[in-house]
């Protein structure tokens, strides 16, 4: 009887969308927000994009989390200035036609709830259903706990019913908001599925137009570089509707990087820019006014004297893990240098022209009225390429000799020259001189039409929540979330412990999972501490 049970509803559900499932509906602003999404099966890409979108579709911010095994989940810490009302939490990949939508209503901590009774809420056309599975026993929790006190449950789930589980589940003790709940929905557009996937990393995207005639440009070089020891580098030719894509893979956390281009002919100003390849505000429901319960006021009075609390204490709430460590590549993309020349083991010189002179062997930096000029001695042939080599400063690829003309010994760290031909997929260098600066901070880099700077937050870096904090024993306890558990392995029994905090009021134990037909399920227990 259970797995027709399942299988029946499953025809019910929306199988080849994406699931979200959050800690709470109702947030504090300067509260951190934790997030679990269930993939189906049928996902191509690996990683989810998580956006923050107010009422009228103006994004905040986004992250992006890598999908394991069809399941991804992540956190986002909420700003201090948001404004209170209605906001949309929306998740999407690349190759997926439909958006995730969880409403959400953040309160700002310092302003409150408006004066009115009355706040917009979206109008749901498509919802996402979950099913409340009955065969799923919880037990051991008492109807009512003190505070601080340790509480033990299990949690049985049948063998016919833990067959047809998909992947892990997501367990959590949380404190229940009876006054607000939100709703999950679902937004189709055949607009939203993009020709490109992606198994590891992001996807870049731009566009490059002339500046004359603001006109998508055609066979413009597009440079992308990320500073490093070791830094990366890529290129993209552009075609006639002048966009470009970098595929930036196994990079986590804030990743600074620089975007630039150029035309191949000469006296062509070109301009560059980012874009957002989910700005997907022309999908945004419909809003409509509502009415909230009296008692409201008082649940978001409590959470943010909770939330202050725990900021002037200063307990964390999550602990971010460390990244895994990705192998790179153990010389540049330019090769192995022919030379390496450290200018600060010599007499100071003041310049880049003396520098060139005393120091670097087979590089000629000249001044010919005001117009600094660069060659790299060919090795090979025995004469100087005509053309000017390729020039890195930190990195990034340099066409202004100006950049570099009044650095001195003590701004350099190391100088890197090959003196032969290097080829780079379709590119051809005249020979490299790689300047890497004493500060590493490119900032001698300046921001132009054509060059962009980006601090992009590429991959989250995974999280932890901390369910037992260090604390003094003068501090309180104001945990709202004391079990967050999401990558659950599923079995017949799983044993489930927890500490309540110093918050009263109810709390619930609720299990989310998805089975193989793709229909979410859910079972819940609520308990009361006092």
């Amino acid at each position: 009887m259970l797995l027709s049970f399942v299988f029946f509803t499953g025809k019910a559900q929306h199988k080849e969308c994406l699931s979200l499932f959050t800690d709470h509906d109702l947030y504090v602003s300067g509260e951190t927000l934790l997030l679990k999404v269930f993939a189906p099966a049928s996902e191509k890409s690996g990683i989810v994009n998580i956006d923050l979108v107010s009422s009228v579709g103006k994004k905040i911010l986004g992250i992006n989390i890598e999908i394991i095994e069809y399941q991804a989940d992540g956190f986002i810490y909420l700003p201090d200035s948001l404004s209170s009302g209605c906001y949309l939490l929306r998740s999407s990949t690349r190759t997926n036609n439909t958006l995730t939508i969880k409403e959400l209503f953040i309160v700002n901590r310092f302003v409150g709830l408006p004066e009115s009774n009355t706040l917009t809420r979206p109008v749901v056309v498509l919802p996402m259903y979950e099913s409340l599975v009955s065969e799923i026993k919880i037990t051991g929790i008492q109807s009512q706990y003190k505070t601080g006190e340790i509480g033990h449950s299990t949690i049985q789930i049948p063998s016919e019913f833990l067959n047809q589980i998909d992947g892990n589940i997501l367990v959590e003790v949380v404190k229940v908001t009876p006054e607000y709940k939100s709703t999950t929905f679902l937004i189709k557009s055949d607009s939203l599925r993009s020709p490109i996937p992606v198994k590891e990393g992001i996807i870049l995207e731009g566009l490059v137009t002339d500046v004359k005639t603001t006109q998508p440009f055609q066979n413009a070089v597009v440079y992308l570089s990320i500073p490093d020891s070791i830094p990366e580098f890529q290129y993209f030719i552009t075609g006639k509707d002048g966009r470009f894509y970098f595929q930036i893979e196994k990079y986590y956390g804030k990743m600074p990087l620089v975007i630039q281009c150029f035309a191949r002919e000469k006296f062509r100003f070109l301009k560059i820019e980012i874009i957002d390849s989910k700005n997907v505000s022309s999908l945004t429901p419909s809003f409509t006014a509502s009415t909230f319960m009296p008692a409201l006021r008082k649940t978001v009075d409590q959470k943010i004297d909770a939330v202050t609390f725990r900021k002037i204490f200063h307990q964390q709430e999550i602990s971010i893990q460390p990244n895994c460590i990705v192998k790179r590549e153990k010389y540049p993309f330019y090769g192995m240098p022919t030379k390496v020349i450290d200018p600060q083991l010599f007499i100071d010189l003041p310049n880049f022209n003396e520098i060139s002179r005393e120091l670097l062997p087979g590089v000629k930096y000249r001044n010919y009225n005001r117009i600094p000029t660069l060659q790299v001695f060919n090795v090979a042939q025995q004469v100087f390429f005509n053309e000017q080599p390729l020039l890195l400063l930190d990195g990034i690829p340099i066409r202004d000799l100006n950049v570099i003309k009044d650095m001195g010994s003590k701004d350099i760290d190391k100088v890197e020259i090959c003196q032969s031909e290097r080829f780079f997929g379709d590119l051809i260098f005249p020979g490299v001189i790689a300047i890497y600066t004493s500060k590493a901070d490119y900032s001698r880099v300046a921001e132009s039409n054509d060059l962009i700077k980006v601090n992009l937050d590429v991959i989250q870096p995974r999280a932890t929540l901390n369910n037992s904090p260090e604390k003094k024993l003068t501090e309180p306890d104001l945990r709202e979330v004391l079990v967050w558990n999401p990558s659950t392995k599923p079995d017949t029994t799983i044993i489930l412990d927890f500490q309540t905090s110093d918050i009263h009021g109810n709390f619930k134990l609720i299990i989310h999972c998805k089975t193989i037909d793709g229909t979410n399920f859910f079972k819940e227990q609520i308990f009361e501490v006092k």
